[in-house]
C-alpha cells in the first residue's frame, strides 16, 4: 500500500446471505434505474425497513425489504421481500449467498489484499468458508420460501448458492418471500453447526418477529433514557446510540463469544475491527444496565491475559501489558507506520505507546465491582490480571534525586503528541492522565488488599505480587510526579514549553482543523512542536474519577491547587483543543457543567450525541459508527446532567440540567437494587425496588421498596 507493505489482523467481511437479484422477462433490472427510495430503522422494534421504486422496461416494479436480527437466539436474522410490478411480465427472483465479498468498505485500505476468506464447500443450502489466516471456520445456512407456494429452484456449485423462483407477475398483485438465515463460527464457545442448521430449517420468520417483538418491547421498558427538551431530534439520537450498544454487545451471544467491541462496533470495516480503550466508555453503560454484557466484556480482557505479559516481555517490561490495538490474539496490532490521507505519505506512528489503555482495563473492572458488588470475577481472574498491570507500572516507576517517581516514555490520550520535538523515540515524561490514573488504581488495590470478599492474599501469593510491591504502590499512589504552573496541569512534562498555533489563522486557511496534526504533517510540520490537543488528557480524568476525586488525587500526589483550578483548566485546553476525537467534546461537557456553564455544555454534548448521525468528521461514518461517544454521551446525561454519581457507597444525585431541558427519566442498577428516576431542575422523584440509602439534593434518605420518594431542591 502506498509503496509498502503491510501486515493487518483484520474484521472479515462475511459472505452476505441478503442478497435478491430480479429478472423481468429473464432480463436483470437496472438496480442504478432508482425512481424512489426510503429506508427507515425502527428502534423500538430492531427491524430495518426498505422500499424501492425501480423503472423496468415493462413499467415501475415496487420492493419492500423488512430486516431483523434474532436478539435470542443469536445466530438466526431474517429477511423478508415483497415485490410488486405495475405491469403483467414473467418474473424471476434469486436468493442469493453472496461469496464474492471483499473487504472494502473503507476507501484508503482498498490497496490491501482484500479477500479474507476461501469458500470450503457449498451443499445443502448452506455456504462453508474459512478465514485464510486465522482458519476459523464460517457456516451459513438458508432457506427461502414463499408466502405464495412458489417452488424453488436450488443451484449449487464452487462459488454460488442461489434459490430461485419463476412466477407471472401480475399488475398490482404483491408476492412475499421470507428468508430465514443462520450464521455460526468455530470461534464460538458453543460451536453446533449442525444444531444451528435445524434451526434454520425448522425456524419460520413470524417466529423470529415475535420473538425480537417481545424482547425489544420488554427491553425499552427498562433501559429507555427519556428527555424531554426543545430539541426534537434529540430524543431519537440518544435512542439510537443505546440501540448501537445494544448491537454491538449483548449476553445473550456474548457469554459464547471470545470477543470484546471494536471501535466502531459491528458496523463497518474501520481501524479493521481492532479492540482500542472504548470500553472506558461503554463498559459503565452496561454495568449499569445489563451487568451480564458488562462482565462478558471483562472477560475477553482476562482471557489476553497471558497475551499482554508476552507483550511485557518481549519490551523488556514486567507484569501485563496490553495491546493499544488488540484483535484476537491479544498482540499488539498497532502499525509503526501510519499513512496520511492528506498528503498520501507514511509517518512514523508512536500510538502503541498509549499504555493508558491497562489503566481503562483496571478501571473498567472497578467500575464493574463498584456498581454490581460481585466479587466473583475479581476472584476469577480480573484481580490477577489487575495486580499484573500494577507490576507493569511499577516497574516503569522509577525514583528520580528528589525522592518523587517519573514514568517515562508513554502517550496520553491525545494522540496529536506522540514524542518530544527532535526526539528519537517517542512517548513523553509524566502524561498527566497517566500519573493521576495509575495513582487512583494503586490507592483502589490497597482497598482490594482488606475487602474481605475478595481473595487478595491467595492470589497475590499465586502470581508473585510481593509485600515489597505492595509497599511500592504504596509509595507511588504518593510520590508521582506531576507538572502544574499556575493550577495549570500540564500534559506531560514540557508541555509549557510548546508553541502556540493560530487556531484561526488555520481554519481560515483550511475550514475543517479537526485533524489539524494531519495538516501540519502535510505542511512539514508537527504537532509534537505545538500547544494543540486531539482530546484533552487532564480533563480526561475528571471525567472518569469526577472533578473532587481528580482533585484529592492530586493532593494525595503532594500538590496544591488554587480553588479555581478547574476553571483554569478547562479554559486552557479548550483554547488547545480541535476535537480531532469524537470523544473529545463529552469531557469538555463535564467540566463546564460542574463549572455552571449549562449552555456551553449543553451544545457540545449534543454535538456528540449527533456526531455518527450527522457525520460531523466529514466521512468517517461510512466506515462505522464510533461506539465509545454513544456510551460516552449517555455516562454524561445520567452522571453529570442528571447528576447520578455512583462514585460513593450510596448514590448521590445532584442534577444540573441545561436551560432547555425540562426533565430525564431513566431507570439504573447500583448495588443490586434498581432506581427509577424521573429528574427535572428542581425535582426528583424515585422508585426503588428495594430498600436502601440514597441522598438526593444533599439529603439523606432511607428509601422503602416500590414506595415513590419525592425531593425539592
Amino acid at each position: 500500500m502506498a509503496g509498502r507493505d503491510v501486515i493487518n489482523e483484520d474484521f472479515v467481511n462475511l459472505p452476505n446471505p441478503q442478497l435478491f437479484k430480479i429478472y423481468v422477462e429473464q432480463k436483470e433490472i437496472d438496480y442504478q434505474k432508482i425512481i424512489r427510495r426510503f429506508s427507515r430503522l425502527d428502534l423500538k422494534q430492531g427491524q430495518e425497513f426498505d422500499e424501492y421504486d425501480f423503472q423496468t422496461e415493462k413499467g415501475i416494479l415496487h420492493l419492500q425489504t423488512v430486516k431483523i436480527v434474532d436478539p435470542v437466539n443469536y445466530h438466526l436474522f431474517g429477511l423478508e421481500l415483497s415485490l410488486t410490478p405495475e405491469f403483467d411480465a414473467p418474473i424471476q427472483v434469486d436468493s442469493i449467498v453472496d461469496t464474492a465479498i471483499l473487504n472494502q468498505n473503507v476507501e484508503r485500505y482498498r490497496d490491501f489484499d482484500s479477500r479474507e476468506f476461501d469458500v470450503k464447500s457449498i451443499e445443502n443450502k448452506s455456504v462453508m468458508a474459512q478465514t485464510r489466516q486465522s482458519e476459523i471456520k464460517i457456516h451459513l445456512f438458508v432457506n427461502t420460501t414463499s408466502e405464495e407456494n412458489l417452488d424453488a429452484i436450488l443451484i449449487q456449485n464452487d462459488q454460488e448458492l442461489i434459490e430461485r423462483f419463476k412466477f407471472d407477475g401480475k399488475s398490482d398483485v404483491t408476492n412475499h418471500f421470507s428468508k430465514v438465515i443462520g450464521l455460526t463460527t468455530s470461534n464460538e464457545l458453543n460451536y453446533e453447526p449442525q444444531k444451528v442448521a435445524e434451526q434454520v430449517q425448522d425456524t419460520n420468520l413470524d417466529q423470529i418477529f415475535a420473538r425480537a417483538d417481545l424482547y425489544w418491547s420488554q427491553f425499552w421498558k427498562f433501559h429507555d433514557l427519556i428527555v424531554e427538551s426543545d430539541n426534537s431530534e434529540l430524543q431519537t439520537l440518544i435512542r439510537l446510540n443505546i440501540f448501537h450498544l445494544q448491537q454491538a454487545a449483548n449476553h445473550n451471544a456474548n457469554q459464547y463469544l471470545d470477543a470484546s467491541v471494536s471501535s466502531r462496533a459491528l458496523t463497518g470495516e474501520g481501524y479493521r475491527g481492532h479492540i482500542f480503550w472504548d470500553e472506558i466508555f461503554f463498559i459503565p453503560y452496561y454495568a449499569k444496565n445489563d451487568p451480564a454484557t458488562a462482565r462478558d466484556l471483562i472477560h475477553y480482557r482476562i482471557r489476553r491475559l497471558a497475551a499482554a505479559k508476552q507483550n511485557a516481555r518481549l519490551d523488556d517490561e514486567a507484569g501485563a501489558m496490553y495491546s493499544w490495538q488488540s484483535g484476537m490474539y491479544g498482540d499488539e496490532q498497532a502499525q509503526v507506520i501510519h499513512l496520511n490521507p492528506v498528503d498520501n505519505k507514511w509517518d512514523p506512528d508512536n500510538s502503541r505507546l498509549q499504555r493508558h489503555i491497562s489503566l481503562a482495563i483496571a478501571y473498567d473492572v472497578w467500575y464493574y465491582y463498584h456498581v454490581t458488588g460481585d466479587a466473583t470475577i475479581l476472584n476469577e481472574g480480573a484481580l490477577e490480571m489487575i495486580l499484573e498491570i500494577c507490576k507493569f507500572w511499577l516497574h516503569k516507576a522509577i525514583l528520580d534525586d528528589q525522592g518523587r517517581y517519573d514514568i517515562n516514555g508513554v502517550m496520553g490520550p491525545d494522540e496529536f503528541h506522540e514524542k518530544y520535538p527532535g526526539a528519537k523515540n517517542g512517548g513523553f515524561t509524566n502524561n498527566a492522565y497517566t500519573n493521576i490514573m495509575l495513582a487512583w488504581i494503586l490507592d483502589w488495590v490497597n482497598k482490594l488488599a482488606e475487602d474481605p470478599k475478595v481473595s487478595f492474599g491467595r492470589i497475590s501469593k499465586e502470581i508473585g505480587f510481593s509485600s515489597d510491591l505492595m509497599k511500592k504502590g504504596q509509595e507511588v499512589s504518593r510520590k508521582l510526579n506531576l507538572e502544574i504552573k499556575d493550577g495549570i496541569i500540564a500534559q506531560f512534562a514540557g508541555y509549557f514549553n510548546l508553541k502556540r498555533l493560530d487556531f484561526a489563522e488555520y481554519e481560515k486557511k483550511y475550514g475543517d482543523i479537526h485533524r489539524i496534526d494531519r495538516i501540519l504533517k502535510a505542511e512539514g510540520k508537527s504537532p509534537d512542536d505545538y500547544q494543540v490537543a486531539k482530546q484533552a488528557d487532564v480533563l480526561m480524568t475528571i471525567y472518569n474519577l469526577g472533578s473532587s476525586e481528580t482533585k484529592r488525587i492530586i493532593n494525595q500526589l503532594g500538590y496544591d491547587l488554587p480553588d479555581d483550578w478547574l476553571e483554569k483548566n478547562t479554559k486552557y485546553y479548550l483554547e488547545r483543543t480541535t476535537h480531532g476525537s469524537t470523544t473529545s467534546r463529552p469531557v469538555f461537557a463535564i467540566s463546564l457543567a460542574d463549572l455552571g456553564q449549562k449552555e456551553k455544555a449543553e451544545e457540545f454534548l449534543e454535538t456528540a450525541i449527533g456526531s455518527d448521525y450527522y457525520d460531523i468528521q466529514g466521512g468517517t461514518t461510512a466506515e462505522g459508527i464510533h461506539i465509545g461517544v454513544m456510551g460516552e454521551t449517555l455516562e454524561v446525561i445520567t452522571s453529570c446532567f442528571a447528576g447520578i454519581n455512583i462514585m460513593g457507597e450510596i448514590l448521590k444525585v445532584q442534577p444540573q440540567l441545561p436551560p432547555k431541558w425540562d426533565k430525564v427519566q431513566l431507570e439504573t442498577n447500583f448495588k443490586e437494587v434498581s432506581y427509577n428516576f424521573e429528574i427535572s431542575s428542581d425535582q426528583v422523584q424515585v422508585i426503588a425496588d428495594d430498600d436502601c440509602q440514597i441522598n438526593v439534593f444533599g439529603q439523606d434518605r432511607l428509601l422503602k421498596g416500590h414506595e415513590k420518594s419525592v425531593f425539592k431542591r
